[in-house]
């Protein structure tokens, strides 16, 4: 299982629908930026997830238009959905993001540090798209402060941006910045590493 077929399942189960459905379902709440599915990703899956009989698909026809397959989600679907719920509530996703930074001593400072202002400047402005699509949510949501997912998404991409800000100010130094010779060594400087290899 994986998180295409967690969004795939999940919305299967809001109620049935065909492959085009869900393309437009995932453009419309914006769902591609958390699982970044693609169009044949998303044909590919509902394959998968009929063949493993976690959904079943009809044929359908709504007037003059071509026919398409709907899918249902079957029980063994919504238990697998269910699994794949609480395992992504709690389970610390991989974060290639991490990696980056862990190795930040493979690439030229000017380099990464251009690269990051980039990333700031994105950040910033998703943070401005989300505030305003929480200005704009009719009240009262059932969290009082707004929109959840978008007061959660809002939130993670401020500590984003809180440690990109942090890592460019420790490339900006030019002490701090020596001490980043080798991995993870963001986490304590080349000094704390000597002493663990004494």
């Amino acid at each position: 299982m994986n998180r295409y077929d967690l969004v795939l399942l999940g919305l299967i189960l809001e109620h049935e629908r065909s492959g085009y459905d869900i393309i437009t379902e995932i453009r419309d709440r914006e769902l591609d930026r958390w699982a970044k599915i693609s169009t044949s990703t998303v044909y590919n899956r509902l394959i998968t997830l009929e063949k493993n009989e976690c959904i079943v698909g009809h044929s359908e026809r709504d007037g003059n238009r071509p026919e398409r397959m709907v899918f249902n989600i079957t029980d063994k679907g919504r238990e697998v959905l269910r699994k794949e719920v609480l395992k992504h509530l709690t389970g610390f996703n991989d974060d290639p993001r991490t990696l980056g930074f862990a190795f930040l001593y493979g690439a030229e400072n000017k380099e990464v540090i251009r690269t990051l202002e980039v990333h700031e400047r994105r950040l910033v402005q998703e943070i401005e798209n989300l505030e305003k699509m929480i200005a704009e949510e009719p009240r009262p949501t059932l969290y009082p402060e707004g929109p959840f997912l978008n007061c959660m998404s809002r939130d993670h991409i401020l500590v984003e941006l809180k440690y990109v800000r942090a890592a460019i100010g420790i490339l900006r130094d030019p002490v701090r910045s020596k001490k980043l010779g080798g991995y993870f060594y963001i986490n304590f400087g080349n000094r704390d590493f000597e002493k663990f290899d004494e």
